[in-house]
């Protein structure tokens, strides 16, 4: 997992010249110590400095800030069917995360295998959330009908919730959907505990979230011989599964601490990264999920609410001319994710591993 934040944007404003202006040498003297610097050029690349290092640390703080999303609620009258698409015009208008990042650095990683966003509905009885996942190689891999497989030695995407909003690790929940529709689901009582070991069981996996689902893929399943696009997951949740919960449903002006990640191999991209302070699990990374209502407000305050940094953004991948979960190879496929910016390691980019492993 990569180093600290501050520390790599100390070392990145340390590395970079100055930009200082010097006086220019005397005609034919070629090979003579540069002039000194005059008191003016001087001042000028001590402001220099001090503007690099202002911006390297105001990049810094941002890369570090928890995410903030406003989530609305579902206007009277409007409806999700539950059938991977995401084409209902609230789901045109719901909240979106934006690109995923590397969980190490905080920064979008086009190199990384997957790539994804995630978007955010509410009601009184449902959590609503869609997956936009660009992967070139979709893996499944598991008995169909299995019960809390271990989703994330393959593919699959996340969702951390922690109801009370604290990040304490506290009480929190474990959402998986893989591309075959399988779900791992699981409630712990602090950070990966209880645990039962490398094998497991991670959490209490006698929790269920009572979610239904549903998955398009772009691309075959286990198959190589092709390049897929990706897949789409759509989900609801009862509030009623989340008993750990002060308030369930939330009232507009409540705010969960949540994180999203489309993962492979144990790895993957986040919309909160977790800049090495622990594994996909650590809490206090997650973003913050403030729930409003249909026109933004938030309980008595009348106020709309903001998506703060969160601005809609277009999907990651291109539209689908998808199939249902069968795994049904669609007409056309696209360019496998990141092959336009390859990685120049051998190995996974930094942060694409959770530091240490989840599992």
């Amino acid at each position: 997992m990569v180093v600290g934040v501050a520390g790599a944007a100390l070392a990145a404003s340390c590395s970079r010249g100055g930009g200082a202006e010097q006086e220019a040498a005397p005609a034919g003297s070629a090979g003579r110590a540069p002039a000194p610097l005059t008191s003016v050029a001087r001042a000028r690349a001590r402001g220099a400095d001090a503007g690099q290092a202002g911006a390297d640390a105001g990049q810094a703080r941002q890369v570090a800030a928890v995410k903030e999303l406003a989530v609305r609620r579902l206007a009277p009258g409007a409806a999700i069917a539950i059938d991977g698409r995401l084409d209902e015009p609230a789901w045109q208008a719901a909240a979106r995360t934006g690109p995923f990042v590397n969980v190490g650095t905080g920064r979008e990683d086009r190199s990384l295998p997957t790539q994804g966003e995630a978007r955010l509905l509410w009601d009184e009885a449902f959590l609503y959330v869609g997956f936009d996942v660009s992967d070139g190689t979709i893996t499944g891999g598991f008995p169909q009908g299995a019960r809390d497989p271990h989703l994330w030695e393959r593919d699959t995407v996340e969702v951390m919730i922690d109801p009370d909003g604290d990040g304490d690790n506290k009480d929190y929940y474990e959402i998986q959907i893989s591309p075959q529709n399988l779900v791992f689901d699981s409630q712990f009582d602090d950070y990966n505990a209880p645990r039962g070991g490398a094998s497991g069981p991670f959490g209490h996996q006698e929790w269920s979230a009572g979610l239904a689902s549903a998955v398009e893929l772009r691309g075959t399943i286990d198959d190589d011989s092709d390049e897929d696009r990706g897949y789409v997951v759509e989900a609801k949740i009862p509030w009623s599964s989340f008993a750990k919960a002060r308030s369930a449903p939330p009232s507009p002006g409540d705010a969960w601490r949540m994180n999203f990640y489309a993962m492979q191999n144990n790895g993957g991209a986040a919309w909160s990264p977790i800049l090495g302070q622990g594994n996909f699990h650590r809490a206090r990374r997650f973003g913050r999920v403030r729930f409003v209502g249909p026109d933004g407000e938030m309980g008595g305050a009348g106020a709309p609410a903001s998506n703060v940094g969160s601005a809609p953004v277009p999907s990651p991948s291109a539209p689908p001319a998808a199939t249902s979960a069968a795994g049904a190879k669609p007409g056309a496929v696209g360019a496998k994710p990141g092959a336009s910016v390859p990685s120049t390691s051998a190995g996974p980019k930094p942060g694409f591993r959770a530091d240490p492993p989840d599992r």
